[in-house]
């Protein structure tokens, strides 16, 4: 008589998931997102509608793999209750569920958790137009105004309010050294804008499919940078490219993945103050009211 054990080992090793399928399915993401981009780089000729289209891409993407109460908008505008208003952001991530949509394609700033600006082709003139887009967001006020009660709260539960995380994506770059790609975007980043205090973090997410991943938070003072090495199950995509002086080939699809995943790890802390009062808003004519007597 045949044991049953190996039959059952058997089933079990037909029903389970290859350690490989995470890997796969960052590919056929990537390979979607790919064909989009190249599909509009060579179909339409306006340097703007291409742009506007990868944005839309990459936003796509963005949204499907973030939890729902992320919202994710293209082409919007960050405002904060002085009147003061950011340049034009390719993508605003925001509370999507704990308060209303106030304005449309317009956000005041302390509903916003990311702003990530996009890139067909990165060179250092481009990442220059990216960071000075993020700065214009980093100047903005991005603490609320709180009432006695939320200040009380606040000082009790340690509430904390971060700055909006500041991105950058791009399909690929001219850069040939991941080197070259680094030095583009300074550390002295996260000390530009508001002042931080030392509960505050100022956070910066760049990533390029043809480099890898650069990660800088003003809270441990610290550089992270990944080039995104290929292995042998993706070296028919890989790119050539440059790093430490040695030829390397990077993986697009493990770039993209890198990406995506640093996003949520920075988004599952990034805190937003629940003592936000779309009030501090109101110019004094919306402000007003008359309250009629019981009738």
């Amino acid at each position: 008589m045949r044991s049953r054990q190996p039959r059952a080992m058997t089933r079990r090793r037909r029903g389970s998931l290859s350690k490989q399928f995470l890997s796969r399915y960052f590919q056929a993401v990537h390979d979607k997102l790919d064909a989009d981009a190249l599909l509009y780089n060579k179909e339409i000729s306006h340097a703007g509608l291409k742009g506007a289209l990868n944005e839309m891409a990459i936003a796509d993407v963005i949204r499907d793999f973030l939890p729902r109460r992320f919202g994710v908008e293209t082409n919007a505008l960050i405002i904060d209750r002085h009147g003061n208003t950011s340049k034009e952001c390719d993508i605003v991530i925001y509370d999507d569920e704990r308060f209303p949509k106030y304005f449309r394609k317009v956000f005041p700033i302390e509903l916003v958790h990311a702003v990530i600006e996009v890139k067909t082709t990165l060179t250092a003139q481009e990442a220059a137009k990216a960071t000075e887009a993020l700065l214009s967001v980093n100047m903005l006020d991005f603490r609320p105004a709180l009432t006695p009660y939320w200040m009380t709260r606040t000082v009790e539960q340690k509430l904390l309010h971060h700055p909006p995380l500041c991105g950058v994506f791009a399909y690929r770059s001219d850069a040939r050294a991941f080197e070259t790609f680094a030095k583009w975007f300074a550390w002295d980043l996260v000390n530009s804008g508001t002042t931080l205090e030392h509960s505050e973090i100022r956070n910066y997410l760049i990533g390029a499919l043809d480099q890898g991943m650069i990660n800088m938070a003003s809270g441990d003072g610290y550089v992270f940078r990944w080039a995104a090495i290929s292995g042998e199950g993706s070296e028919a995509n890989a790119i050539d490219k440059r790093m430490l002086d040695q030829d390397v080939r990077i993986d697009p699809a493990k770039s993209l993945f890198y990406f995506l995943e640093r996003l949520w790890v920075r988004l599952s802390s990034h805190s937003l103050h629940p003592g936000f009062d779309i009030r501090t808003y109101m110019d004094e004519e919306l402000g007003v009211v008359v309250e009629l007597p019981s009738l």
